[in-house]
């Protein structure tokens, strides 16, 4: 007795291709807006600066992490970081929204106007000053690697009272700050339309295989 096999190799591998150019099709692409859920920065600097002009700068290389969506307290988010003799701490609270952020192409943006800084030193009482020091900041972002680099924001510090008075005016400074570091997506679920139809095709070709056996 002779078995006789079906074989269907070009339909087989339509099949499979059909799959593969579907699951690219229902994915975002590189240049899409995409929604970050965490910013993981290596490094960094923070400037005074009194008109526009730097008083006191310094860069700090520990590593640091923003997490969107959510309020982070001290010291969760970094070490202290030095300005000078001064050393800034910092959390993110209310009332401005948690932070949040999205890439769009080459293009990072994050809005982390609920940041604030407690700034320990000379001249400043025990328990340090604390004050609201957020922005919304944006930088290049690489779509591959999903590296940021000079992710900036500057915030004025005309209403904070209790800073040292050899700073100068509070009306004259502001904050710039500047991080490098990498985005941390948050996982992209598929349609349900696709998912019906990416499980239909699985099906046939489950089908074809056992045809050809």
């Amino acid at each position: 007795m002779v078995q006789k096999t079906l074989v269907l190799p070009s339909s087989y591998n339509f099949i499979v291709a059909l799959l593969m150019l579907t699951a690219l099709w229902v994915l975002p692409g590189t240049s899409e807006a995409m929604t970050v859920s965490e910013l993981d920065f290596t490094n960094g600097s923070v400037a005074l600066l009194e008109n526009g002009a730097p008083l006191l700068s310094s860069s700090f290389t520990t590593n640091g992490q923003f997490v969107m969506g959510q309020y982070q307290p001290l010291p969760n988010i970094i070490s202290p970081v030095p300005l000078g003799l001064y050393t800034f701490s910092l959390f993110t609270s209310g009332p401005n929204p948690a932070p949040t952020s999205s890439t769009s192409g080459s293009t990072i943006t994050a809005d982390l106007t609920a940041l604030g800084g407690k700034l320990t030193g000379p001249l400043l009482p025990s328990g340090g000053v604390m004050f609201n020091i957020g922005g919304v900041a944006s930088s290049i972002f690489n779509a591959v690697t999903h590296g940021f680099t000079g992710l900036t924001w500057t915030h004025g510090l005309g209403e904070v009272s209790g800073l040292p008075a050899t700073w100068g005016n509070p009306a004259n400074l502001s904050l710039r700050f500047t991080m490098n570091g990498t985005a941390q997506f948050a996982a992209v679920p598929l349609p349900g339309a696709a998912l019906l139809f990416l499980s239909g095709l699985s099906g046939v070709v489950m089908v074809r295989k056992r045809l050809g056996q």
